[in-house]
């Protein structure tokens, strides 16, 4: 891209993604200096641009350092997230986390690709590596079509983790990192996790209003804890950050807001619906390549 055809793009963007890659922006924004920065670039507009460059790639770096339960998540690298904080929230993590990775059988093998590859503790902090790049949820909007095969996989997560016996009773867009080279996600945060049907002692106070009102008369730990958690999840995705989702009607195909606005109580079973439900509102599956 010349810099002319730059300086239209930026001075035209609504936003960040109109302009770099979520993944490179830090070597785009260095890139795109050279040709605009007004000792180089003498095109009318070139300063107004560079500004706007910098408030874009201020604003990708802010979502690098995101907040969460336990305290603060650094992203150290494409693949590698450390999370810091609370030291007994972080220990519960990573316990849960180690009760997860002991499961041997042919299925846990299979899902344990949706967790870190790696869990370890250095100094005071969790370091979650992972074989490809990680792009966590928080702050992400993706089209409808992503978001089918996100929810797809974490409602996969989700009815693993019940068959084995657990409520995760945590999921938001800072416990989930999505996987664009292999349509994956990963989960990195355990700190709510609990055994399925029994006693629910602790949920995220950050998002207590995405938690099923049941959750805070009856305090277990059922399916449908996880499953609402998922949906709210797939809402935030499409566009709306509170998680309640009706304003989308307006914009996503209703089926879908309905579908995601309506109590489901097993993970197995609305994946099994929501797969349908895809299939009616968008054909055949293909495969959509997720450009971060």
């Amino acid at each position: 891209m010349d810099a002319a055809a730059l300086l239209t793009t930026i001075l035209s963007a609504q936003g960040p993604a109109d302009v770099f890659s979520r993944r490179r922006y830090r070597q785009q924004y260095l890139a795109y200096l050279k040709l605009l920065h007004p000792d180089v670039c003498a095109l009318p507009g070139a300063a107004d641009a560079v500004a706007r460059l910098n408030a874009y790639a201020e604003q990708f770096k802010a979502l690098d350092t995101l907040e969460d339960d336990a305290g603060t998540i650094r992203r150290l690298d494409e693949r590698t997230l450390r999370l810091e904080g609370d030291t007994d929230l972080l220990r519960r993590s990573y316990q849960n986390y180690q009760q997860l990775m002991a499961f041997s059988d042919a299925a846990a093998r299979n899902f344990q690709r949706y967790l870190p590859a790696r869990l370890e503790w250095q100094q005071d902090a969790l370091v979650a590596t992972a074989p490809h790049y990680l792009l966590p949820l928080s702050g992400l909007t993706v089209a409808p079509e992503h978001v089918g095969w996100i929810l797809s996989r974490v409602l996969e997560f989700a009815a693993w983790l019940h068959q084995v016996g657990f409520c995760h009773a945590g999921f938001n867009p800072e416990s989930l990192c999505v996987v664009p080279e292999t349509h994956g996600i990963v989960c990195f945060s355990f700190y709510h996790l609990t055994p399925l049907n029994g006693p629910l002692r602790a949920v995220s106070g950050r998002y207590l209003n995405w938690y099923p009102p049941a959750v805070f008369s009856q305090k277990q730990a059922t399916a449908y804890v996880d499953v609402s958690l998922v949906q709210r999840v797939a809402l935030y995705l499409l566009g709306d950050p509170s998680g309640h989702g009706v304003k989308l009607k307006k914009t996503v195909d209703e089926r879908l807001i309905d579908f995601l606005l309506t109590p489901h109580q097993s993970a197995f079973q609305t994946l099994r619906d929501y797969q349908e439900l895809l299939h009616k509102v968008f054909g055949s599956r293909q495969f959509h390549p997720l450009e971060v």
